[in-house]
């Protein structure tokens, strides 16, 4: 099996260093000063065992020189996907699966849908239809993770804490690509399963990203301690309500629930989420995907959501002070 990697933040440098102990083929695609660094100094991987895992992956920045891949892996921020079309596009063959390993809403998932989705792409997540247009939803192969890591530069990952991956066919069809790729992931000692409804996984994975995430960049405080706090974990439950509102209002169905989602949040302790390492980084925040693609779904589902709105207008702010 071939599969390229196009990414190399934490999740990107965690998959190369794991799927690369796997008979897999494994290229990871790098932006150039990327690229050159880990060719320079390889991949460097902390395990939540604290030991150090060195390893010289294939890695390029040039997508064209690899051909046709069976997978094809996106680990970018969301707000990046519209990068990566150029890169994605000379790895496909007729059957080439694309894993897009995204936090928030994703661009496909209106894909398939009954009203008031029916296709119609999300405006916050792509905003002139470009992914809808350059990547066919029916190659998708919809992912979200669990997994807690951090990135220290293209050279050194830190993996913290769990090893859940779901897949999943976003029309819910029976393709042997996503056994494929649960078979690829058990093989690099990953937890790895096949969701019945992908939809309802990347709800709930969501729903810990959008109360958290945007709570750790107005406070400055680790995910334990937010899960923690009885106020915080009060103000956090109640978002993860509005959005689970707005996911039955569109038709999903939840086997877990919210406090059980929160539970699973405090037990990776005292983590600084992605959002916050951003916010503290300097970059951009993925607010478009984790909330406002999420109030875009309220409008269509005619779901109120006030908190939601009131904490995005919070971080938003709160991002554009930022001191530069």
């Amino acid at each position: 099996m071939k599969v390229a990697i196009i990414g190399a933040g934490a999740v990107g440098g965690l998959l190369t260093a794991r799927l690369s102990a796997t008979e897999a083929e494994v290229t990871l695609v790098a932006r150039s000063n990327a690229a050159a660094a880990i060719r320079q100094n390889g991949l460097t991987m902390l395990t939540p065992q604290n030991r150090l895992v060195r390893l010289t992956p294939r890695v390029t920045d040039d997508s064209l020189s690899l051909g046709p891949q069976d997978v094809v892996i996106l680990c970018v921020k969301a707000h990046a996907l519209r990068g990566t079309v150029d890169s994605v596009a000379p790895l496909l063959g007729p059957d080439t699966a694309i894993v897009p390993m995204v936090n928030g809403v994703p661009w496909w998932y209106p894909h398939r849908q009954p009203e008031p989705l029916a296709d119609r792409p999300l405006t916050s997540v792509d905003p002139d239809g470009l992914l809808w247009r350059s990547i066919d939803p029916d190659r998708v192969v919809g992912a979200t993770t669990f997994v807690a890591v951090e990135g220290d530069g293209p050279c050194r990952v830190r993996h913290v804490n769990d090893q859940r991956f779901v897949f999943g066919d976003i029309a819910n069809r029976d393709r042997p690509a996503v056994d494929a790729i649960v078979s690829l992931f058990g093989q690099a000692g990953f937890q790895a399963a096949r969701a019945d409804d992908i939809r309802e996984a990347i709800w709930v994975k969501l729903w810990g990203n959008l109360a958290f995430n945007p709570l750790s960049v107005l406070t400055g405080a680790t995910l334990g301690r937010l899960c923690g706090d009885p106020g915080s974990r009060g103000v956090g439950r109640a978002m993860m309500l509005e959005a689970k509102a707005v996911a039955e209002a569109l038709g999903v169905r939840f086997a877990t629930s919210v406090d059980d989602r929160i539970a699973n949040a405090a037990a990776v302790g005292d983590f600084k989420t992605s959002m916050l390492q951003d916010y503290e980084g300097g970059r951009r925040l993925e607010l478009d995907a984790i909330l406002g693609a999420v109030i875009e779904l309220a409008e269509r589902a005619r779901v109120e959501v006030p908190l939601l709105r009131a904490i995005l207008a919070l971080v938003d702010l709160r991002a554009r002070e930022r001191p530069s």
